[in-house]
């Protein structure tokens, strides 16, 4: 989707996700026992933000500091496996690698959150290091993004540095501030504070989309920035730039994890503006992006399929094979049974209904993997489909019983059973068990394959003979 160069400079961190099902109360304390079911880490904070521009395809160099321990390993394994190759994590004596452990239910709530923060004073004693490594890179970079949690890398003196030199060079710099004090950002090209940083920093509350609208104009005059955009959660985004203000309204639809929503902004922005979009357009699309985010558990990475799906006014549920797999990978780590049917599904009707009712009683997701239109073509000839492949992929997302819809080309879903790894298979009864396309690799995992009956006398084929007639 985006082939430039980012820099990111900032706080790193591992976070560490333990899932488990509670289904009693501790005879010790009145604290919930939870039944451990797994963990999994993935890069937090500027590790988040460099792994959102590497999923978008930006060649991305990440400057961070970590402590020669055991989280610090693990990070830089997350990052690899998110394809952040560029890593300039500054190992040193003294200091500890930031993470955060959350603990959650089987049914996404959040327990108990265990930080590991470290000393900010700590990790600003090595400024100097960190300067030495990120200066160098700016010239290379087609934006920059400092992430700052206020956890010691970013000092005032760093993103002074930092944003002045990319004002030198001529190269975006979007910042994502923490600090109560915005002084040291002055002169970034846009910083993105949330509703609550930006009431801090002004010492008042914006109630509305007026007061969100002098708010950021007030803030982006006094740092001399060239936009000031605020990200207010359900009520969208307000952008403040030398010319106008605008406010850009949510397209969150379902919230099921405010966590990284941030990140996400503050990425696609850096992508957008280092491929010279203009900012508005950059705001939309940040926009679509952290509407994708918290729909999704935990510090969902957006992928590009979603993002472009998003940007086209297509539902989040319409996912590509890649985007789908992560999701599914993720709700099974957390104990949830994944189904898997597919189909046409030209010409939506009953009996298409109540099969799909009936494959989401066996699991929590349903996922269904549809035909595109080239493959409904060769399977049922030149006059198939009737209805294109995004207008059917709509209607199967608006269905609540659905959970994710994921287009095949191929003639039947093999590969994509293969990549998704669902729990249950479900076919309609015209089938037998051996005749149904993936049932031996779900067999094969210890999953389950299941025929449901048919609507008798429903199908689009002797819909369309009836019309016809």
């Amino acid at each position: 989707m985006f082939e430039n160069r980012v820099l990111v400079v900032g706080d790193v961190m591992l976070d560490r996700h333990v899932y488990g099902h509670v289904r009693r109360i501790s005879p010790e304390a009145p604290v919930p026992v939870v039944g451990l079911l797994g963990q999994a880490e993935a890069p937090g904070g500027a590790g988040n933000v460099a792994a959102g521009l590497a999923a978008l395809g930006c060649d991305v160099a990440l400057v961070g500091l970590i402590g020669p321990d055991a989280e610090g390993a693990l990070l830089r394994a997350a990052l690899a496996a998110k394809g952040v190759a560029g890593t300039e994590l500054i190992e040193r004596p003294g200091l500890v690698t930031v993470s955060k452990t959350r603990i959650l239910s089987e049914a996404r709530q959040q327990l108990l959150r265990l930080d590991r923060d470290g000393d900010p004073a700590a990790c600003a004693a090595f400024e100097d290091d960190v300067l030495a490594h990120a200066l160098p890179l700016i010239a290379d970079a087609s934006a920059v993004v400092l992430a700052d949690y206020d956890k010691g890398v970013v000092t005032p003196r760093t993103a002074r540095a930092t944003i002045a030199e990319c004002r030198r060079l001529g190269v975006p710099c979007v910042v994502d501030p923490k600090k109560l004090d915005f002084a040291p950002y002055a002169g970034a090209t846009v910083v993105t504070p949330n509703l609550l940083e930006a009431e801090r920093a002004l010492g008042r509350p914006l109630t509305d989309d007026e007061e969100a609208g002098r708010g950021a104009a007030e803030l982006r005059a006094a740092l001399g920035t060239d936009a000031m955009l605020v990200t207010r959660g359900p009520q969208g985004m307000t952008l403040a730039s030398a010319a106008t203000v605008r406010h850009v309204p949510s397209r969150t639809r379902d919230v099921a994890d405010v966590t990284g929503a941030g990140d996400t902004v503050v990425a696609v922005l850096a992508a957008c503006l280092g491929a010279d979009w203009p900012l508005a357009d950059a705001c939309r699309l940040a926009n679509a992006a952290a509407g994708i985010a918290v729909g999704r558990p935990g510090a969902h990475v957006v992928q590009p399929g979603e993002l472009r799906a998003a940007w086209e006014g297509l539902s989040p549920k319409i996912l590509d094979a890649a985007a789908a797999a992560e999701t599914l990978a993720e709700a099974r780590r957390r104990g949830r049974r994944v189904v898997f049917t597919n189909g046409c599904f030209d010409i939506l009707h009953a009996g298409h209904l109540a099969c799909l009712e009936a494959a989401k009683r066996l699991g929590d997701l349903l996922v269904v993997g549809l035909n595109s239109d080239a493959s409904v073509r060769g399977l049922k000839g030149p006059s198939r489909p009737v209805i294109r492949q995004d207008d059917r992929a709509g209607l199967l997302a608006g269905l609540a019983c659905v959970d994710v819809v994921v287009l095949f080309d191929q003639p039947t879903p093999v590969e994509l059973v293969a990549a998704l790894e669902p729990d249950v298979l479900v076919k309609g009864g015209d089938y037998t068990i051996d005749a149904i396309a993936g049932a031996d690799l779900v067999l094969a995992r210890g999953g389950r394959v299941v025929t449901v009956p048919l609507v008798p006398g429903l199908s689009t084929t002797s819909i369309l003979g009836r019309k016809a007639g």
